[in-house]
């Protein structure tokens, strides 16, 4: 992936690498974590900006692979958006609906018979 975001080609061994080869990247820094001794190295100002990662912590592994089921879930729905632009509505909309009806029909009807 570092590759493809910096705009890098990979080689096979370090005596075919050339300066053809190489990617770009505005800054290259180290980050520190927390209060753990955890390093990151983060990229920035890559040629190619549509390429991320997201970095997911918490408290434990059962937080951390919720994060990640959202997460994945929320990329998911994403794509599919992309792919088809069309929606069908959810959360419970199609009962609310329902519901705005049966309400706007009682508001008709002045007798107990509503």
């Amino acid at each position: 992936m570092l590759a493809i975001a910096t705009g890098a080609r990979i080689v096979p061994r370090f005596a075919e690498a050339s300066a053809d080869k190489l990617g770009r990247a505005a800054s290259v820094r180290e980050l520190s974590l927390g209060t753990t001794k955890e390093r990151l190295v983060v990229f920035e100002g890559c040629a190619n900006s549509r390429a991320l990662t997201v970095l997911v912590r918490g408290g434990n592994e059962m937080v951390v692979a919720e994060a990640k089921r959202a997460l994945h879930d929320a990329m998911c729905v994403t794509r599919n958006l992309v792919r088809d632009a069309h929606i069908v509505y959810g959360g419970g909309s199609a009962e609310i609906a329902a519901a705005n009806a049966v309400a706007a029909a009682a508001e008709s009807i002045s007798s107990v018979d509503q």
